[in-house]
Parts: C-alpha cells; sequence; structure tokens
C-alpha cells in the first residue's frame, strides 16, 4: 500500500528489470517472479498537476527525496526531476553550442578544451541533477592534487559554473553545485617591467619597423593582438589618438580579427614623439587603405605573435644581454611608466583597457606603493605652507558647507 506524503507517496516495486511489479505491504516476495530485490518509487506531483517519479535502491532515500521536492516547492525553487536526468556531457555541450555565438573564437576554443580535458572525463557521465556540492568540490581538490595550476583550476571551475547556471535558469536544477566551492589560491607576483630607458634601447635594436610596434606597447600599453589590429583608419594624427578597436588572435593555426578583451573601444593619446613616427611609419610602410594593417610581416600578412616573438623579439633581447621574458613585459613597462608620470589609477584602467580601476590597483598596486614617500612629502609640503586661519570666536573650526562646523572630525 502507498505511503501518501503531502505532496507524493512511495511505493515498493519489484528490484528485477524485467519485473518492477508492485511488491504488496507485508510480502517478502514479488508476487510476479518470487525476486526478493526491492525498489522505491517516489512519485510527486508538479505545480502543473503532472506526476513525477524517481526510484531509488531503499526507501529512506525516496522519502528524503519527496521531502526536499516538498521544500523545494515551498520555496518557489521546484524543478521538474526529469528534466535534471540528462548528463552533463550533453547538457554542456548543449549550453556551449547556445554560448559560442556571444564568445570570441579563442575563448569559446578555450571552453573546448577545459571541457573535453577537464570536465567531461571526470563528470560528464553523471545527469546534471545528481551533481553536489561536495562531488564539484571533490573535482576541484583532486586537479589541484594533480599539480594543476590555480588558475586553470578556476578557469575550468568557470565554465561547469556557467553551465550549471544555465540549467538553473532553464527550469533544470534548483541551485547551482558549483557556488560556494573552496577555490585554491591565486599567487600574484609583482608584475615585472622594464624601465623606459630599456624600452627604448629594444626599440632602436630591433629591427625595423618593428621599432615602432615596441615604442607603443612599451608607452601606451596595447595588448599585442590590439597593437598587430591596428588599421590605417585607426591612428587619427590631427587628434594624436589611437583607436583601439579590434584585436587580432590565433585560432587553431588560424589568424581571426575580432573585438578586444574587454568588447570595448578605447582612445590612446598619442605622445608628439609617437605621433611623428606613426606618421614616418604610415608613409614608409603602411598601404593608403583605410584598412591597411599597420604592422604586418616582412611579407605584407598579419604579424602573428610567435613569429615575432621567435624572429624579433627573442634575437633582440639576446643581443642587448636582456632577461628572456615575454611581450607582456612592454604592457606592464607602460603601466608603470603612466603611474610614475602621475596618471590616476583610473587613468591607467582606461589606457589599458582594464575592466576595472580595482583590477589595475590589484595588477599594479605595487609601483603605486612605491610613491608613497614622494606622496608623504607634498602632503608635508602643502600642510606646512598654509597658515592656520581662525574663526571669529578664536578657534580652529572649520565650516563643512550646507553641515556644522567640526572640531578635527
Amino acid at each position: 500500500m502507498p505511503v501518501e506524503e503531502a505532496m507524493g507517496h512511495i511505493q515498493r516495486k519489484c528490484g528485477l528489470r524485467g519485473c518492477r511489479r508492485t511488491i504488496p505491504p507485508g510480502a517478502r516476495r514479488c508476487p510476479g517472479c518470487g525476486g526478493t530485490r526491492s525498489a522505491w518509487v517516489a512519485r510527486v506531483q508538479g505545480p502543473d498537476g503532472r506526476e513525477r517519479s524517481r526510484t531509488f535502491a531503499n526507501r529512506a532515500d525516496a522519502e528524503r527525496f519527496i521531502a526536499s521536492t516538498e521544500v523545494s516547492r515551498a520555496r518557489g525553487e521546484w524543478v521538474d526531476p526529469a528534466l535534471g536526468r540528462v548528463t552533463l556531457k550533453d547538457w554542456i555541450a548543449q549550453w556551449l553550442a547556445t554560448v559560442r555565438p556571444t564568445l570570441k573564437p579563442k575563448t569559446a576554443r578555450g571552453y573546448e578544451s577545459l571541457i573535453d580535458s577537464r570536465i567531461v572525463p571526470a563528470l560528464g557521465r553523471y545527469p546534471i541533477a545528481d551533481i553536489s556540492l561536495s562531488d564539484v568540490q571533490g573535482w576541484v581538490n583532486a586537479m589541484q592534487a594533480e599539480g594543476l595550476s590555480a588558475s586553470r583550476i578556476r578557469e575550468a571551475h568557470v565554465v561547469l559554473s556557467q553551465s550549471l547556471q544555465a540549467a538553473v535558469r532553464d527550469g533544470r536544477l534548483g541551485r547551482n553545485p558549483a557556488r560556494g566551492i573552496k577555490m585554491p589560491p591565486l599567487r600574484r607576483r609583482e608584475a615585472e617591467y622594464f624601465e623606459p630607458e630599456v624600452v627604448e634601447r629594444i626599440a632602436a635594436a630591433i629591427p625595423p619597423p618593428y621599432g615602432l610596434l615596441v615604442h607603443l606597447m612599451g608607452t601606451l600599453g596595447p595588448r599585442y593582438g590590439e597593437a598587430v589590429a591596428l588599421r590605417r583608419r585607426a591612428v587619427n594624427l590631427v587628434t594624436r589618438r589611437l583607436i583601439i578597436e579590434e584585436s587580432m588572435a590565433e585560432v587553431s593555426g588560424k589568424v581571426v580579427f575580432g573585438t578586444t578583451k574587454t568588447h570595448a573601444i578605447r582612445k590612446l593619446p598619442l605622445t608628439p614623439s609617437l605621433a611623428k613616427a606613426f606618421d614616418r611609419h604610415l608613409r614608409e610602410h603602411v598601404g593608403p587603405e583605410p584598412d591597411a594593417l599597420v604592422f604586418t610581416s616582412p611579407r605584407g600578412a598579419p604579424l602573428r605573435h610567435r613569429n615575432f616573438i621567435q624572429r624579433f623579439w627573442k634575437p633582440t633581447l639576446d643581443r642587448l644581454g636582456l632577461p628572456a621574458v615575454g611581450l607582456h613585459v612592454l604592457r606592464h613597462s607602460a603601466a608603470a611608466a603612466l603611474i610614475r608620470s602621475g596618471a590616476s589609477p583610473k587613468a591607467v584602467q582606461q589606457i589599458l583597457g582594464h575592466q576595472s580601476a580595482a583590477f589595475t590597483l590589484t595588477v599594479y598596486g605595487h609601483i603605486f606603493d612605491m610613491d608613497l614617500d614622494v606622496v608623504a612629502q607634498q602632503l608635508e609640503e602643502s600642510l606646512t605652507s598654509r597658515r592656520p586661519r581662525r574663526d571669529t570666536d578664536g578657534t580652529h573650526l572649520r565650516v563643512v558647507p550646507g553641515g556644522e562646523r567640526e572640531n578635527g572630525r
């Protein structure tokens, strides 16, 4: 006899797949096949009035399922259990196909790599409704024990969490089991950079016409992909502005042009020396078409990152006796030069194209800190250069506009 619940009931069935007959109360064997194995079927009614069922190996699990379903329904979080039976492998493939048009090609390829190498092998066979917080935490812990970097683990977790959050929005899950996971800490190292005179040495030593590229990246800090995607129309020598609106990337060996990393367009202020160098470069090395690339390979093709590194960047550093660092050091060098020139975190953020000034401070805060002694000295000079002003009552109170007088508070 079924056990009635507030919104569901439980039936005892034969545990043999070929039978599945209902076992009467008190019976020890299946009346059909005589088997002693049992399966417990929890039946619940959804908000639409339709009945759904789920089978468990024991009665306690079936009762817990019905109880949790009641709680979810009371909170307005009820989901159809059948919708959560899709495996993570199938769901994450469906999710990626849905979001792919909104992703940059290189980002989509990175998601595919994480899904194929990290997510599906570990969790792909599980129905999404069966994935628990402890499952996800164990997956993260296993990658950490394997020695995978914290940044790579976090990237994999972001992809998993986004796909499961989409399942929540789709009504397949009541909550996202990838949220609230303890992640390995990121070890942030202080950004290394070259002093301006070193950047100038590299620009002077690298084979022409790539000195301008080095000078640009080491002064205003565009990303390499943004710099080599510049076109003639993006250089305005009248207003001395560069328009950063595209970025070049290599995906599976193919050159792809798309939006910038943050999908935003920004303008960089050219210094007089850079403007003069661009004027000469455009006349001597760039075609007259508005869409002509400003920086190309010796044969006029897009300037691929690997080729530039191997053929020009590394050999130049070797000749100058400089450490073998990547091109990103030029972006850090530009940030340091901007900060040393007195640029605010907001100005540095806008020039470098960060999403927020807070991120700029996170990456380059140590450079700002180096100027604290200068700030303290300037503050001292500012304070000592002023004479105290007294109010008519003889105190040193000041008047706050729209408020009351304050006495040192």
